[in-house]
């Protein structure tokens, strides 16, 4: 039986607890407010510390006013470069602040970046983070695409095609988003693998019509995973990262309801990329490679770029129930 010192509280002996409590506190703030008129000396200017830790508050208010880059658009396709084109700008001098302002230490301790990481903003398409589309890239380097009917100047690179189109699939065309995206690092045993969990069709009503759901919401977890991690220097305390895709997987996520019908056959299944890739005929027999660029880690945040020029900011991910 317990004790009963360790019942919970009445609603009366709540509201009297946080009475103390809330008299506490203004008794506190009020002797330190006396305390920092009556002493000059109490002034202390900020340091280092602080002003790194403006510098990721106004990042992170950047990454919540931007849907963490969503909303950048950034692609000509979309015709909106200009939304939030000043965002990305300061986004990127932020970044640049901390990298020459913070106490990065790469240099010293490349294992400070294992562990998980989740994506906080990104200059391109959340899901590009990952092994695979890393991969896609590299495959893709010096190739542009354009219509049949039009002329030079209107070519693209054939890697921002694949994305874009992969991104309307993910997307379903506004119907669909990107959840939590995640990255892992493990430097003792040479691996890599990131995450990004996909909802679809999320919203699909007719307003006016009515407020019912058209079509069921569900999705998953996509998971690619890469080994033969190597980490090289790369000037002013930064590293380059390469590695090799081997396996895509995609998971149920609690909260998230699975895929119906014959699609639910996917999940928890692993697929092998490394093998399918070499076999395709335009990659000649070359292994699915990638190269990310480490510019910044500390205890809480890492920022990366891929081979464009792509910011990628994490901050190091919290366990939760699964894990991750």
């Amino acid at each position: 039986m317990a004790s009963p010192s360790l019942r919970p509280a009445g609603p009366r002996r709540r509201s009297s607890t946080m009475a103390l409590a809330s008299s506490s506190t203004s008794r506190a703030l009020a002797r330190a407010r006396a305390s920092s008129s009556s002493s000059p000396s109490s002034s202390v200017p900020p340091t280092r510390d602080d002003d790194l830790c403006a510098l990721k508050t106004k990042l992170f208010l950047l990454s919540a006013q931007t849907d963490r880059g969503q909303l950048l658009f950034r692609q000509k396709v979309y015709n909106m470069e200009d939304y939030f084109r000043a965002k990305e700008q300061q986004a990127r001098v932020l970044v640049e602040n901390i990298v020459s302002s913070g106490e990065c230490k790469l240099a010293t301790s490349p294992d400070i970046q294992d562990g998980t990481w989740e994506l906080a903003y990104s200059t391109a398409q959340l899901f590009r983070c990952s092994p695979f589309f890393l991969a896609i890239a590299e495959s893709m380097e010096g190739y542009t695409w354009r219509a049949p009917w039009s002329d030079e100047s209107t070519a693209v690179c054939s890697s921002e095609l694949f994305f874009r189109l992969h991104e309307l699939q993910v997307m379903s065309w506004g119907a669909s988003t990107v959840g939590k995206v995640t990255q892992t690092v493990d430097t003792s045993s040479a691996t890599l693998s990131s995450t990004f969990d996909t909802i679809l069709f999320r919203l699909t009503v007719i307003p006016i019509v009515g407020w019912f759901k058209l079509l069921p919401t569900f999705g998953g977890r996509v998971s690619s995973f890469a080994s033969d991690l190597r980490c090289s220097e790369r000037g002013e305390g930064g590293l380059k990262l390469t590695f090799e895709l081997q396996e895509t997987q995609v998971d149920q996520v609690t909260g998230i309801p699975k895929p119906p019908f014959f699609m639910a056959w996917l999940l928890g299944r692993r697929f092998p990329v490394n093998f399918v890739w070499k076999l395709l005929p335009w990659n000649g027999g070359r292994a699915p490679t990638c190269t990310t660029y480490v510019t910044y880690c500390d205890d809480d945040l890492r920022v990366c770029e891929d081979s464009r020029g792509e910011i990628f900011v994490y901050t190091r991910a919290e366990e939760d129930a699964e894990g991750v």
